[in-house]
């Protein structure tokens, strides 16, 4: 029952001056799930994390709800038994999939329609669902198919509340799954210029192996370093991109506020992530290294690259590849189409690309300006499992954003 409201008198403030807040939609349903939720700044293996019954699609699953992803990103670890498939499944919210072991296969149909589309899938295949179109996932292997899901669940059920409109909206997005669609999972291989940001993005709706395929050279993180951004089945929220640091080398630290999550696919390494204002450019060497937080990972694993929950607060992080191997990671969470501009930017302002360093209005850190520590530490872990530091000394250098690289 709502309690009456008392006005206040005189010089009283009407209202609580502290309060609990209370629970929001999103976590409502969370909780109505009866999933397990993990909440970190993330884990070195997804595989490891406990499952549960997950009865409205079948299988287990549970709930991942990295620091700084709360009410804005959904995420989860479901895990289909051998020679079993999920239940139909159908909502008003753009997800996809990163398989991380298991074969199978996935049919897609629109409402009212018979016709129904299909595409396999293996491990480190990656694909997405038209938003509001009925799916259905099938494990073909005998032993459990294991996937990692992301979503823009918890934006839709916080502005909707709805559930009826959430799993029973007979919308078909035409423009999203419509017209002829015979080649809709047909892998594409034809690179294009992102519109805002002049980089290599595919429009694709399904990777069949996103831990092996070919990512163009980028060099915006770090020498050697490459990168596309994946455009898939008309999501305007979940884009995000691949890319893989060489063995032996690492990124620039950057900086931004919370939602990107990292997942790897490839090799193994680690992340560095410390609050930019707090931790400044060099903490260790300014005595706040217990300012940095640290998170190793192997394939499966991930991290949230800024694990804050303040608005407009943000945080720098850095990746390192210290596998043999190339170490290859994934944005899943990453947002859609309009990239380069904050709130209160207008048409036409200039904005600096990913390749910008601080001092050219950027958010990187330049590798000649960065703590000694961080070299120091990688040098050290590369060591330990048998890997060479392969960064060019030219880095290390006020001209080093400058230097040719050349890497095949």
């Amino acid at each position: 029952m709502t309690a009456k409201y008392v006005e206040p008198s005189g010089d009283q403030k009407a209202g609580y001056l502290h309060y609990r807040r209370p629970a929001s939609p999103w976590e409502l349903f969370q909780k109505e799930e009866g999933l397990p939720v993990f909440k970190g700044i993330g884990m070195k293996n997804s595989r490891d994390l406990p499952r549960q019954p997950y009865e409205r699609i079948g299988g287990l699953g549970t709930y991942i709800q990295l620091y700084g992803t709360n009410n804005s990103t959904g995420m989860f670890l479901w895990e289909l038994p051998g020679r079993s498939a999920s239940k139909d499944i159908k909502h008003f919210w753009e997800e996809r999939y990163i398989v991380i072991e298991g074969r199978g296969s996935t049919e897609v149909w629109k409402e009212g329609s018979s016709a129904r589309t299909s595409f396999e899938w293996q491990p480190w295949s990656v694909f997405s669902i038209p938003m509001n179109a009925s799916f259905k996932v099938v494990n073909a292997s005998s032993s459990p198919a294991i996937l990692l899901a992301v979503n823009t669940a918890p934006q839709m059920i916080n502005m909707f509340q709805s559930k009826s409109f959430i799993f029973s909206n007979p919308y078909n997005f035409e423009d999203r799954f419509g017209g002829n669609l015979e080649d809709y999972w047909k892998p594409a291989e034809d690179l294009e210029s992102h519109p805002t940001q002049g980089r290599a993005m595919l429009r694709t709706n399904l990777f069949p192996d996103a831990q092996s395929c070919y990512l163009p050279l980028d060099n915006n993180r770090g020498p050697g370093y490459r990168w596309i951004s994946p455009n898939m089945v008309g999501n305007t929220n979940l884009s995000g991109f691949i890319a893989e640091y060489p063995s032996g080398r690492y990124a620039k630290a950057h900086h931004h506020g919370s939602g990107a999550v990292l997942v790897c696919m490839r090799g193994f390494g680690y992340s560095y992530t410390w609050p930019s204002k707090e931790g400044g450019l060099t903490p260790w060497k300014d005595g706040k290294g217990d300012l940095v937080m640290q998170q190793d990972y192997e394939e499966g694993g991930m991290i949230s690259a800024a694990p804050t929950p303040v608005a407009g607060e943000t945080w720098f992080h850095e990746h390192f590849a210290v596998s043999k191997s190339p170490f290859r990671i994934f944005n899943y969470t990453g947002n859609g189409g309009f990239v380069g501009g904050g709130a209160g930017t207008s048409e036409g302002e200039m904005v600096a690309g990913v390749g910008a360093e601080i001092g050219d209005g950027g958010i990187a850190i330049p590798y000649h300006m960065e703590d000694p520590y961080v070299r120091k530490y990688f040098e050290s872990r590369l060591k330990e499992s048998g890997a060479t530091f392969t960064m060019p000394e030219e880095v290390y250098t006020p001209g080093g954003i400058t230097i040719n690289i050349n890497y095949a």
